[in-house]
């Protein structure tokens, strides 16, 4: 039975440049009990249909045509008082950055009992049973009900949402990105309550993502958006398995997979049409390696091309040999110059203007062919010179502790004075050229590790050396000498940049800082690193504001930002975890080719093993501050010697429904590092744990590979959930 019918709806923005149709002409049908997956880039109308579909679009946001029947009743017809009772009794959502949602001031059990006294009628003792069983549902302990939000982890934030949306027995619920920003331990766990609440509550879920993995692991039908329009639908398996528009085939691609590895990534290069004037053929002509004249002309229409399966191409019933030809990474890099410097989609809810900042007025003559101007501190970089090159970059010993706590308000709440082991005992060494990934869990000490390297924090133990010197004697002097040399890549670009400054004086200012006295020598190198990093022509960008370009172009000027200098070194926090997948694989291939260029040494933090697994040499597991395991990439993920590794790599959704993720055999939640372990500190949650495990440190061995792991069964790993997974395959 069809529980949630759209029939041509259409959303319209009204912005200060005109009305943005963000919803155009959108059928859908969702029946009950089906697990809906709704896929895209960000700007695609996902977030949009789901908020007209609950009927809370913003004010400059309306309906201006269609139906959303909902059980038999047009949602589009109801009194604002019914609707408001439908939402959370009928009709629940899981909104985007749920884990900002919970009100911090106010005890988490506490906001559950409201809901379920105020929107279900419960009186107060059964609105604590109701609050008590929804904890055990979901997998949080019920003595965390009187807990205030910030006492909870992600992890748990997250499920507590989960309950909160599920308080009142919904028929139908709509998660927003549920699992974005979390790492991949949480993420699994995430997916495993919502596969088992969907089992145990027949429940009717539309999963808004651009994560297609997540997608493939817990949806059984899929929907993809792109500029407004649905472009494809079709049951999970024949969907990965064959995409039927060109659209789904470049998303599919251009997700890193760590059961089939890629060579190169997908980088569906331009953007999206904007939608003030939407083009008169296919959306996605400008950006379509199968590109035909009639498809400039003709606007393809959703149809059925197979059994149970829509599309809106004109050249659907040509897909099998599209398919194949797909496979060459080049094909999608055919976009002209006049697509890439096309306007990104407008600001919906934004009408702020930053302040004009000065500069040259003209300049277009200001060529990005030949040379740079030279550095007036250091001289080119250059690429690795082999393994036999002294290393660039080393740790020896490292350790890192916080104090907390304490003080007068300490002594008055009668909290003692804790230390928190953040980075224990770390070793490794870095060439120039060479790429290190550190991945782990939240709070494992890797971007405590990345600021040690750039020196934004001075290490409690150990030496940390760069280019022969020591980082501890490095004065004031020094500094901004080094600071040219280091550099690090932010994790969110939305909040990166000033977004008073224009991009002009954002990337300027570290080459001012730096000394750089002419100012077309300062515009040459701005315009030569813009176009580095693929934002081209380079010219058209300077006096933007970061409010008017699209995610993925803010990160691409803070990766522009941390290379202005030509730097030796970079640290990239995160640098792609807030993107779309399409544009995630722009950036990886770009860092990528830049590194090889520029001899660059990097740093990836991340906690996404499929993404350190395309763009670094060598992997390094951390753990409660330590490296429990480091290796080359390929060895550390298809032959992992730590059960913390397995686990982590277990955890890795992968974007095929055909393989299964193995159950994580790990405890949930990791300890507080307020504490050393006398033994191994995984111990806790280590399913292989031993009597030895608790009361001797586990050596650290390597083997002739340089692939080291520290744990007593070093060696007795033998069944890896990668092979496991390899093996379960279809081939």
């Amino acid at each position: 039975m069809t529980i949630l019918s759209i029939r041509d709806l259409k959303v319209e923005y009204a912005t200060q440049d005109g009305a943005v149709e963000a919803v155009d002409g959108v059928s859908l049908d969702v029946a009950e009990g089906q697990h809906l997956g709704l896929i895209g880039e960000s700007g695609c109308g996902k977030t949009t249909l789901l908020k007209a579909i609950v009927q809370v679009l913003p004010r400059n946001g309306r309906v201006t045509g269609g139906k959303i029947m909902f059980k038999g009743m047009d949602l589009m017809q109801l009194p604002a008082a019914e609707m408001r009772q439908l939402r959370w009794r009928e009709i629940a959502t899981i909104p985007q950055a749920s884990m900002d949602s919970l009100n911090p001031v106010q005890r988490v059990g506490g906001q559950l009992i409201k809901l379920l006294r105020v929107r279900g009628g419960y009186d107060k003792r059964a609105a604590r049973r109701r609050a008590v069983d929804l904890f055990d549902m979901v997998g949080l302990d019920t003595e965390r009900l009187m807990h205030y939000p910030h006492e909870f982890s992600g992890g748990m934030k997250q499920r507590a949402v989960i309950a909160m949306a599920l308080a009142l027995e919904p028929s139908l619920l709509i998660a927003d990105e549920p699992v974005t920003a979390l790492d991949v331990i949480v993420q699994h766990q995430i997916l495993e309550v919502l596969r088992e609440l969907e089992q145990e509550l027949n429940l009717t879920v539309m999963l808004i993502t651009h994560d297609i993995s997540v997608v493939a692991q817990v949806c059984d039908s899929v929907a993809v958006m792109y500029a407004g329009r649905i472009v494809e639908q079709a049951a999970a398996e024949p969907f990965f398995a064959s995409p039927a528009h060109p659209y789904s085939l470049g998303l599919q691609q251009a997700f890193p997979n760590l059961a089939r590895p890629r060579d190169v990534l997908v980088s569906i290069e331009g953007y999206p049409p904007d939608l003030r004037e939407p083009p008169a053929g296919c959306r996605f002509a400008e950006r379509c390696p199968f590109v035909q004249e009639a498809c400039k002309e003709h606007d393809p229409r959703l149809e059925i091309v197979g059994d149970n399966r829509l599309a809106a191409c004109l050249r659907s019933n040509e897909m099998d040999a599209l398919r194949a030809r797909a496979e060459d990474p080049t094909l999608w890099q055919h976009v002209e110059v006049a697509q890439l410097v096309g306007q990104p989609r407008p600001d919906f809810t934004d009408d702020g203007r930053g302040e004009p900042t000065a500069r040259p007025s003209d300049v277009s003559h200001l060529a990005m062919a030949g040379q740079s101007p030279a550095d007036p501190h250091k001289s080119e970089t250059t690429p690795a010179d082999g393994v036999d090159a002294p290393p660039l970059l080393e740790m020896r010993d490292v350790s890192k502790r916080f104090k907390i706590g304490g003080g007068l308000a300490g002594l008055l709440r009668g909290d003692k004075e804790q230390t928190v082991y953040a980075v224990n005992n770390i070793s490794f060494t870095l060439r120039r050229g060479e790429s290190l990934g550190l991945a782990g869990e939240s709070g494992c000490g890797k971007s405590t590790t990345g600021k040690l390297l750039v020196k934004l924090l001075d290490a409690s133990d150990g030496e940390i050396t760069f280019a022969g010197a020591d980082l501890s004697s490095v004065d004031d002097k020094d500094l901004l000498a080094f600071r040219s040399r280091v550099q690090l890549m932010f994790q969110n670009p939305f909040e990166a940049l000033n977004p008073r400054f224009t991009l002009y004086r954002s990337l300027t200012e570290p080459l001012i800082i730096h000394g750089w006295k002419d100012e077309n020598e300062r515009t040459r190198r701005v315009v030569e690193t813009l176009d580095r990093v693929n934002l081209r022509p380079a010219e058209v960008f300077l006096d933007k504001y970061p409010h008017q370009l699209s995610g993925g172009q803010l990160q691409r000027v803070v990766l522009a930002r941390a290379l202005v200098l030509h730097p030796d070194f970079l640290v990239a926090d995160e640098p792609v975890s807030m993107l779309d997948v399409s544009v995630r694989a722009g950036i990886l291939n770009t860092t990528r080719r830049l590194a090889r260029e520029l001899g660059l040494a990097t740093v990836y933090i991340s906690h996404d093993l499929s993404l350190l697994q395309y763009t670094c040499d060598r992997i390094a597991i951390m753990y409660l501050g330590e490296i429990v395991e480091i290796g080359p990439s390929n060895e550390v993920i298809n032959n992992p010697q730590h059960p913390y590794t397995q686990a982590l790599i277990a955890a890795v959704p992968v974007p095929d429904p055909t393989v299964e993720n193995p159950p994580l055999r790990i405890r949930e939640g990791v300890p507080r590092p307020t504490e050393q372990f006398i033994g191994c500190p995984f111990a806790q949650r280590c399913p292989e744990v031993m009597e030895a495990c608790l009361s001797v440190r586990p050596p650290v061995i390597a083997d002739e590979r340089a692939h080291q792991a520290q744990c007593h069964l070093y060696g007795e790993h033998r069944d890896s959930p990668k092979l496991e997974r390899d093996a379960a395959a279809p081939r």
